[in-house]
């Protein structure tokens, strides 16, 4: 056996070994996770968790601002296609945004120092927590659109409360610590996009102070500190754990937490799908939850492409010439098209948020996934996820298909 195999092989009994600890340590509900894997994943899959480290591209400072879903170009673009007269799928997803009241400059926020968050349902501290979040984002992306400053101010107000008012979570009775950290990952995208809009946009022509902005790094990292502990779950926790790594990363400058995300990520994918495109939790649960895996690593990817590397979009495991995000894409849109697959999701849709940023991602690389572009186009245009960010069409739709 040669040395490079050898080391291979050390890292892959390494990885295992490594997997069986976090299996103890995280509890019955990670062991549940693991044993589904187990009996899904083929050899390659689970020789990828070992090598997706030395399939990373490593990412150094600096990193591009904005960085998080949109760039500064992607910003432009979406205020021209708004402002042009024509029609466009894009104008037509934000004219939905602009339904949401959310994104209203009169908008009521209101900060609270704890959130008490509740065991698969949403209690209305969780529910004011992940509104504020989505007000933020929304009247920061309005104000790059309608040059508003009302909207601007109201984003800053909501940020600004937030971070100097929030001190941690807190547990429903019969409500595990976990909970908080599933919370976390998928709160702390959505208030990192919105902060990386008013910080970077026109190179910070919403003047939010250097004050503001390390109160609000301090809250990202009490966010931080419970979402990344979501990625040692093999299923949608560790996908949003991951997402949440990465955009904390970003936004933070900060290379340690952007790549260990970006890697995680990368050893979830062939965990997630599976190689025959099955998702993960499609047939174990239902129509709803393997999207939150897709729309997690769609959401990844788009972040990575920004940053240089489109590695999560072209991910291939073993001889598969469609990578293996392509393939999962696929199967969950013929099962919502035309039931077929381990599930019939055909009274289903997609779920919002990763959409058009999938479909846009691979017709930029040249990969073909016919079945997802016909369930996104019957869908268009997305809405709110209470989960991640939603409104893909508005941000990312393309009419060339």
């Amino acid at each position: 056996m040669s040395r490079t195999r050898k080391l291979r092989t050390a890292k892959l009994r390494f990885t295992v070994m490594a997997l069986t600890l976090l299996t103890c340590w995280a509890g019955a509900a990670y062991a549940a996770d693991h044993e589904v894997v187990a009996a899904h994943a083929s050899a390659h899959d689970i020789a990828a968790i070992g090598l997706a480290g030395e399939l990373s591209t490593q990412a150094v400072p600096p990193f591009k601002h904005p960085g998080l879903l949109v760039t500064q170009t992607r910003l432009n673009s979406i205020r021209a296609a708004v402002q042009s007269t024509s029609n466009s799928a894009i104008k037509t997803g934000y004219n939905r945004l602009l339904q949401d009241n959310r994104g209203s400059h009169t908008y009521a926020h209101s900060a609270l120092a704890t959130v008490q968050v509740v065991r698969a349902a949403g209690g209305p501290q969780e529910t004011r927590w992940k509104n504020d979040s989505m007000a933020a984002y929304l009247n920061a992306l309005r104000w790059t659109v309608s040059g508003d400053t009302r909207n601007r101010d109201k984003a800053i107000q909501i940020l600004d409360a937030w971070s100097s008012t929030f001190t941690g979570f807190t547990l429903a009775s019969g409500t595990d610590a976990p909970q908080a950290w599933l919370e976390a990952a998928w709160g702390l995208p959505v208030w990192a996009s919105a902060a990386e809009i008013i910080r970077h946009h026109n190179g910070g022509e919403a003047g939010w102070t250097p004050a503001q902005q390390d109160r609000f790094n301090g809250y990202l990292n009490k966010l931080y500190a419970q979402a990344n502990q979501a990625s040692s779950r093999t299923n949608n926790w560790g996908v949003s754990g991951a997402l949440a790594m990465m955009a904390a990363g970003v936004y933070q400058d900060d290379a340690s937490r952007y790549n260990a995300g970006l890697t995680r990520m990368k050893q979830m994918i062939p965990l997630i799908v599976y190689s025959s495109g099955e998702v993960q939790e499609l047939q174990a649960r239902d129509c709803h939850h393997p999207q939150y895996s897709l729309a997690g690593i769609a959401q990844a990817a788009e972040i990575a492409t920004i940053q240089g590397d489109t590695s999560v979009w072209t991910l291939t495991i073993g001889n598969e010439p469609q990578p293996r995000f392509a393939r999962g894409l696929e199967y969950m849109a013929k099962s919502i098209l035309y039931g077929e697959g381990v599930r019939d999701c055909r009274s289903n849709g997609l779920y919002s948020g990763y959409s058009d940023i999938a479909v846009n991602g691979y017709r930029n690389r040249g990969v073909a996934i016919p079945n997802f572009q016909n369930a996104t186009k019957r869908g268009r245009p997305d809405a709110s996820a209470a989960e991640f960010l939603g409104y893909s069409t508005a941000t990312h739709g393309r009419d060339d298909y």
